[in-house]
């Protein structure tokens, strides 16, 4: 396989990479039905190309995870069946990864505290038994209510929630602070 290069796609509405993400989705059947295409491509985070195909697609979703009293960038990684022994899921995750990181620091107004995944790849928890993934970071957190594992990178700049039960003077609420 040759190589690849990754490139960022947060917030930059790219057209070449919204139109290769599509076709990828399509092609894939990565799209329910009644997806909201506009919104799925406003997603987009990373891209890997193999030349001028695209092989890997990355995409995060800002969410409120109540339990864990944050707001984490959802994390959701495409690949080609061609490119997926080529360690490009891998790649392309750390490369999404540090992209939100960094974006995360410099607007701390977002309060966006780490990358959270929830595992749909029955090979990868096959054949990575880890607590922490080597490559990535990701930590495991404990299991969805389907069963799938959920896994989180936290920032370093990242500050939790202060909240004591009880505690008056605590609040719900998380932060981005940094150090």
């Amino acid at each position: 396989m040759s190589e690849i290069a990754y490139r960022d796609a947060w917030h930059r509405k790219d057209p070449v990479i919204e139109r290769d993400a599509e076709l990828l989705w399509r092609a894939q059947e990565a799209l329910l039905r009644d997806a909201d295409v506009g919104a799925r491509l406003g997603e987009i985070c990373a891209a890997a190309y193999r030349g001028s195909q695209l092989v890997g697609l990355a995409t995060a979703r800002i969410r409120e995870i109540p339990p864990l009293r944050c707001r984490l960038a959802m994390f959701r990684c495409l690949i080609v069946p061609e490119a997926r022994l080529a360690q490009v899921a891998s790649r392309l995750t750390v490369f999404a990864r540090d992209l939100l990181e960094a974006w995360s620091k410099d607007n701390p107004n977002e309060a966006v505290l780490g990358l959270g995944a929830i595992i749909q790849s029955r090979l990868l928890v096959e054949h990575n038994p880890y607590a922490v993934y080597p490559d990535t970071k990701l930590s495991f957190i404990g299991y969805t209510q389907e069963g799938y594992q959920m896994r989180v990178y936290w920032f370093a700049h990242a500050r939790i929630s202060k909240y004591w039960p009880g505690d008056p003077e605590s609040t719900m609420s998380s932060s981005a602070q940094s150090p």
